[in-house]
C-alpha cells in the first residue's frame, strides 16, 4: 500500500511543479505579430540575415562586424574558426518576436548572442552609433564563445569543454572591447 502512496505523492509533486512553471511566465508570452520574409547576405566571416526593408541595415552590420572582428582578433590573439550568423531586425518590436531565443526579451535588451548555435540577434532602435555598439558588443560574445567553447554549446559538449566564463568577465570584456577601452558611462555603478 505504501508504494502506491509514494507514487501518487510523486505524481502530485511533478504535476504541481509543472503547473507553477507553466503559470510563472503569465503575461510574458512570446507573440509573433508579423511574418518575416528572410533573406541573407554573406561577408568574409558572417552570414547576415535580414527581413523586408532591412538590407541596408544588414550591409551596415556586416561592415561594422568585419571591421570590429579584425580588431578583436588582434586584441584577443585569436582567430575565429566558424562563420558567425547575425540576425538583424528593423526594430525592437520585431526583435521581441524572435524565436532564436525562447525567453521573453524586454525593451531594455539591446541584443542577444545565443550560445546554442552562436548566433547574434540585434535590433535597430533608430540610433546608428548605438546599433554599431550593440553589433560590436554581441560580436565579442560570439568570439568568446568560439574561443572558449569551440563556437557553440554543441561543440562544447562534443569536445567535453568544462569552462564557464563568469558573467562579469563575459559582459565586462564585451563592453570594454566594444567601447574601445575604458568608458566612464559603462564604468558607473
Amino acid at each position: 500500500m505504501k508504494p502506491t502512496f509514494k507514487l501518487i505523492a510523486l505524481f502530485l509533486l511533478v504535476f504541481a511543479s509543472g503547473m507553477s512553471t507553466a503559470y510563472g511566465q503569465f503575461g510574458k508570452n512570446k507573440m509573433q505579430y508579423q511574418d518575416f520574409d528572410w533573406q541573407y547576405l554573406k561577408t568574409d566571416h558572417f552570414d547576415v540575415y535580414f527581413h523586408q526593408g532591412g538590407e541596408y541595415l544588414a550591409r551596415y552590420a556586416g561592415v561594422v562586424a568585419e571591421r570590429a572582428l579584425q580588431e578583436f582578433q588582434r586584441e584577443l590573439r585569436f582567430s575565429i574558426t566558424e562563420r558567425i550568423t547575425f540576425i538583424v531586425y528593423n526594430s525592437h518590436n520585431g526583435f521581441e518576436q524572435t524565436n532564436v531565443v525562447h525567453s521573453f526579451l524586454s525593451e531594455g535588451v539591446g541584443g542577444v548572442t545565443e550560445l546554442f548555435k552562436n548566433r547574434v540577434v540585434v535590433p535597430f532602435q533608430g540610433n546608428w552609433s548605438q546599433f554599431e555598439h550593440v553589433v560590436e558588443h554581441e560580436l565579442v560574445h560570439a568570439v568568446l564563445n568560439d574561443m572558449f567553447y569551440g563556437g557553440s554549446i554543441q561543440q562544447a559538449i562534443i569536445n567535453r569543454v568544462d569552462v564557464s566564463l563568469p558573467l562579469w568577465m563575459n559582459e565586462g570584456l564585451a563592453e570594454y572591447l566594444s567601447a574601445e577601452g575604458l568608458d566612464t558611462e559603462t564604468d558607473m555603478p
